[in-house]
């Protein structure tokens, strides 16, 4: 959760719960700001995509940037 997110959650439940004005603008204004964050932001990218069938898995690895280099071409 992005920091506006957590402002802009805070702010409004304070400011309508409480009635305090500078919360409520606080909350407003993080939430503005996180929709335009939003709006301009390019969509994540789609690296792979499968359907899985029922008894299925699949393995997510993550493999160190210094391997590859030492990497053997598969056969």
């Amino acid at each position: 959760m992005s920091v506006l997110v957590r402002i802009a959650r805070t702010g409004l439940r304070r400011g309508l719960r409480t009635g305090s004005r500078p919360w409520l603008v606080a909350g407003i204004t993080a939430g503005a700001l996180e929709v335009v964050r939003r709006a301009l932001s390019e969509p994540p990218e789609v690296v792979y995509q499968a359907e899985l069938q029922p008894g299925e898995r699949l393995e997510i690895r993550t493999i160190p940037p210094d391997a590859e280099e030492n990497a053997k071409p598969a056969p």
